[in-house]
């Protein structure tokens, strides 16, 4: 008879940083995971049970595995472990160090020969596994790596009282059956899933402003813009700029007045919320501006000027391009909270093991650009509960960069991350996430404007992030500013009128249609449509009237209406004398009555 060999099975649960160890030959077993995480919704937090079904299936009559261990990062908080096997209950043993929690166990009396099997089953409480991150439930599952031929089923049964569908899922899973959600043979390094259509932030931004001239000055920044997957509600502001409007790529510019040598501090305050699909009511603004940006946004600006070409040239579709450098580049974590210098595309290319956000981000907009793609910079926050998975690297203030390529056949831009692809393993090219905020967008320069975070002094905290579930009210209020209209004409001259739409709201508004309508006048550019007005921001609108010929009233009206809603009604009076005329006996008048004071004197 053969000496049978017992074996010792480690698997470490791979959780983005955590290699696979296994010492023994993967011939020798079959092995198969089936993972259930039972969730239950307590109070603000959602704890999860998870159990384990370990199948441990020998190809060989003289090997069989008689001990396991299963190793998960630290970072878990396992509690009410329970072990058994085919036979009964098993004692673990669990080893603590700076890395791991490592679970051992060994089998009572295992099962021996060509395919027999032996099974363990581990059930645990985890409290944190699943985040309640504001109005969402966020959750990154560990998944074994280089499995080979081993199976391994993930299922998500969600708590019987939860109304929350599922909104992201990366990979998609299998199947979608009630509250039960399943990932079969997941080939990801993990499984990200959000539960919720929307998140909800607080924002907190400070400005430092200086000027080091001896005259006044006007400074520039940018609060952050409403877009296609963020709307924005501008709560406050601790001083009204004097000026607000949107640039050519879609930023919200705000302008403040500084004082010979004044330094002042601007803090504004939103609530933003990001959405996992395109906003309906922002996609004809984009693709209007989009017939604008599209002369610039192929041009080879600094950053993303690339000149080994030999070195992108089989790239070919935007998908090559992102996987390319979510591949190539390797991200350096020493770095982030170095005071880096930006590097650049072409300077990445030749040292791909030194980049950060930016550089993933330049590169992917330097080769899109190259190769004929519209592409673009986004500057902004990411919220990251883990920085080891979800880094952040462009200032002391967290902030992240990522970048977009437009889709001319949807006709809207679509946000990538490489950087988070690199570091995560999740999949951030198909689909996106709730964690990114637009501070500012670059398309037209690589540089400009700086976003929220870097209007810094020293080391200033200028950023606060915080995910609520509650909102502030919605309030759209469109007036009229510095209105230029005579109320006195004459009938056989076109005169000139302007007047001013304002968004005195805490909102973007779009799609404003502007009506000019005149009873007894002749009207020019009656109708304006405004695609959109930033909160504070205004457009002027200019047109010419004359009195109709055929009418003979003395009296007009002129209103201006929006939406059926008459914003002003303006009187016109027409004057049936010349103007001329009128000006000319003036005239006369004036002269005859200084020609008899003069006489009078002389007498």
């Amino acid at each position: 008879m053969s000496k049978t060999i017992k074996y010792f099975l480690t698997v470490i649960f791979f959780f983005v940083f955590f290699p696979f160890l296994v010492n023994v030959k993967a011939a020798d077993f079959q092995t198969s995971y089936r993972v259930v995480y039972e969730l239950k919704e307590e109070g603000n937090n959602i704890n999860s049970r998870a159990n384990f079904l370990i199948s441990i299936t020998n190809s060989r009559s003289d090997v069989y595995v008689n001990k396991f261990a299963i190793s998960f990062p630290k970072s878990f908080t396992i509690s009410n472990l329970k072990v058994t096997d085919d036979h009964g209950e098993v004692k673990p043993t669990i080893e603590v160090d700076d890395t791991y929690n490592k679970i051992g166990m060994e089998f009572n009396n295992p099962n021996i020969g060509r395919g027999s099997v032996n099974n363990f089953r581990l059930s645990f409480d985890q409290a944190n596994l699943f985040k309640v991150n504001g109005n969402v439930w966020e959750v990154i599952l560990p998944v074994i790596e280089n499995r080979g031929d081993s199976s391994y089923d993930v299922t998500v049964l969600l708590p019987e009282t939860s109304t929350r569908k599922i909104s992201i899922a990366k990979p998609r899973p299998s199947e979608i059956n009630g509250r039960e959600i399943k990932w079969s043979n997941p080939t990801t390094r993990t499984i990200y899933a959000v539960f919720g259509e929307s998140q909800l932030y607080n924002v907190n931004l400070a400005y430092h402003l200086k000027n080091n001239n001896l005259t006044s000055a006007n400074a520039e920044v940018a609060f952050p813009p409403d877009t296609l997957y963020q709307k924005i509600i501008l709560e406050s502001i601790s001083q009204q700029p004097i000026k607000t409007y949107q640039d050519e790529d879609g930023n919200f510019m705000a302008i403040f007045n500084l004082k010979p040598k004044e330094t002042k501090t601007i803090n504004a305050d939103f609530l933003i919320e990001v959405f996992t699909t395109p906003r309906e009511a922002a996609i004809p603004q984009i693709r209007s501006a989009f017939n604008h940006q599209k002369t610039y946004l192929l041009d080879s600006q600094k950053y993303w000027e690339i000149k080994s070409l030999d070195k992108i040239a089989p790239l070919k579709t935007v998908e090559d391009i992102y996987y390319h450098v979510a591949k190539t580049l390797n991200y350096s974590y020493e770095r982030v909270n170095a005071d880096s210098v930006r590097l650049g595309a072409e300077k990445i290319l030749q040292t791909p093991n030194i980049a950060v956000c930016m550089e993933f981000t330049d590169l992917f907009v330097g080769i899109a650009r190259e190769k004929g793609i519209y592409a673009r910079e986004i500057e902004g926050y990411g919220s990251s509960s883990d920085p080891q998975l979800r880094p952040l690297s462009l200032s002391s203030d967290v902030l992240h960069a990522w970048p977009e390529f437009y889709d001319e056949t949807a006709g809207i831009w679509r946000p990538v991350d490489p950087t988070w692809e690199n570091t995560s393993g999740i999949d951030y090219f198909s689909s996106f996430d709730l964690n990114h905020i637009v501070f500012a967008i670059h398309g037209k320069s690589s540089e400009y404007p700086l976003p929220a975070g870097m209007y810094k002094v020293e080391n200033s905290k200028d950023i606060e992030v915080t995910a609520v579930t509650s909102r502030p009210q919605e309030q759209e209020e469109i007036g009229v500013a510095d209105i230029t209209i005579a109320t006195r004409i004459t009938g056989n001259k076109s005169h000139k009128g302007e007047f001013y739409i304002k968004n005195s709201g805490n909102i973007y508004t779009r799609n404003i249609p502007v009506e000019i309508v005149a009873e007894g006048l002749s009207v020019s550019n009656s109708k304006t449509n405004i695609v959109s007005l930033a909160p504070g921001e205004k457009k002027k609108i200019s047109f010419d009237y004359q009195v109709l010929e055929d009418d003979k009233s003395i009296d007009r009206s002129l209103r201006v209406m929006i939406r059926d809603h008459e914003l002003f009604n303006r009187k016109i009076t027409i004057s049936t004398i010349n103007t001329n005329l009128l000006i000319i006996v003036a005239s006369g008048l004036t002269a005859l009555i200084a020609l008899i004071i003069v006489i009078r004197r002389f007498r």
